[in-house]
């Protein structure tokens, strides 16, 4: 893939992933703020957990899951192709390639997924008790 092809990947993937990470306004719990001893690690895991369970997070789940199952079949596909038709390998395997782009997604994941996490927390932090 070339460079502005990986961007334009992960600036949607990355609205999708945030948009499904994100749960809506009503469903956001107040539990943390009504104590007067709050940590930073206390409202950390409250994030952790409420950004990882609620009903969009399975869409986001599902969306992970499907692009990794589709990258490997896509390059399986591509070593498949190589064998059939005795082309030379070029310099890179391609299962290499899957295996680099899986890790590569699965970071950019968790990437997305801390940083709303310590988004949040700021967020209640910050609010008057």
């Amino acid at each position: 893939m070339q460079f502005s092809e990986i961007v334009f990947f992960g600036i949607v993937w990355g609205g999708l992933m945030i948009y499904f990470l994100t749960p809506f306004n009503k469903k956001t719990s107040i539990e943390i703020q009504e104590s007067t001893d709050v940590t930073f690690s206390k409202a950390f895991k409250n994030s952790l957990t409420k950004l990882l369970f609620h009903n969009k997070a399975i869409l986001a789940l599902l969306m992970l899951m499907i692009t990794l199952i589709y990258i490997w079949m896509y390059y399986t596909s591509i070593e498949w192709y190589f064998r059939v038709h005795g082309e030379v390998v070029q310099s890179i395997n391609p299962m290499e390639r899957a295996f680099y782009y899986m890790i590569s997604i699965i970071l950019y994941t968790a990437f997305l997924y801390l940083f709303l996490a310590f988004r949040k927390t700021i967020k209640l932090l910050k609010k008057p008790n």
